[in-house]
């Protein structure tokens, strides 16, 4: 997989303390790029720069800590990333959580849908505006959600969105898969034109600790982990839409790793990509008095 010299550029990565996501800021960082990396704990995330820098040849690693869950902390930490950065080339949405059981966050939002799909939705409102600078300045800006197969066979439960009224973990997280793509499909499409491109991709079946949210899933990866990916080799999909020249001005798709995929038909429901769109931003409080125009 030949990857761009990324030298000067600035790359953000969700939940890159462990797995998927810190593969991937190791991968951004060998090819040079200053990576931010975001994390709920302190001390792993600290534990996984120092290795981080290490391994990269060079100091250009920083931490910047959040718990994606709170809307408080995601909006502090797009205000902290925009202060710190002159320029954003990539976000990677990386950061996800199964729940077993239905839990409430400090919003009273339900966990999976805040931290799968409003955290990212507003994360990446608040860094937009630079990241469409940057694509002026330089050429182009990526955002990569990271989704997964588990979009297939969901839909958007909108008369019961936070799992008030019957909760299965499974529909919830299948739910959440369902509107990263809705939200790359559509952010896609606002985007046109900008030089920021949108993609979504499954990483394949790695080897994480996404499960820690139910005990008796985490017991069953643990027996079949033999059977999965490393999380390195579940980066290369995002390091591929990340940093590949191979998809210079691809955007709005689809990959199953470094491969384009045709997703679930529901994934190009216009209608459901708005309406998901417009009780995203009323749920992230932005009105249209105090949202970005474009998006």
């Amino acid at each position: 997989m030949k990857l761009k010299d990324l030298t000067g550029h600035v790359c953000i990565v969700t939940g890159a303390n462990s797995g998927i996501g810190k593969a991937t800021a190791l991968g951004l960082a060998t090819q040079g790029a200053r990576v931010a990396m975001v994390c709920r704990s302190e001390r792993r995330g600290a534990q996984a720069r120092e290795e981080i820098l290490a391994a990269c040849g060079h100091d250009r690693v920083d931490l910047h800590l959040a718990d994606l869950s709170l809307q408080s902390d995601v909006r502090a930490l797009g205000e902290r990333l925009d202060a710190s950065y002159n320029r954003i080339d990539v976000l990677v949405n990386n950061a996800g959580v199964f729940m077993g059981e239905r839990i409430e966050t400090g919003d009273g939002m339900e966990t999976t849908l805040a931290v799968n799909h409003l955290a990212p939705f507003l994360l990446t409102h608040i860094l937009i505006d630079t990241m469409i600078d940057t694509a002026r300045s330089h050429g182009e800006a990526r955002i990569v959600n990271v989704g997964s197969e588990a979009h297939r066979g969901a839909r958007i439960d909108f008369d019961d969105l936070h799992g008030e009224s019957s909760y299965s973990g499974f529909r919830a997280y299948g739910q959440s898969k369902l509107a990263n793509m809705l939200f790359t499909h559509e952010l896609a499409r606002r985007l046109h034109g900008t030089g920021v491109s949108a993609n979504c991709v499954h990483p394949g079946v790695v080897s994480t600790n996404i499960w820690r949210g139910s005990d008796w899933l985490s017991r069953v990866a643990r027996f079949f982990s033999w059977f999965y990916d490393s999380p390195e080799t579940g980066a290369e999909g995002p390091l591929y839409l990340a940093a590949s020249p191979d998809v210079n001005g691809v955007t709005g798709q689809y990959f199953n790793g470094t491969e384009k995929a045709k997703p679930a038909i529901a994934a190009f429901n216009e209608k459901t990509a708005a309406r998901l769109w417009r009780k995203s931003r009323a749920l992230t409080g932005m009105s249209v008095g105090n949202a970005k125009e474009l998006l």
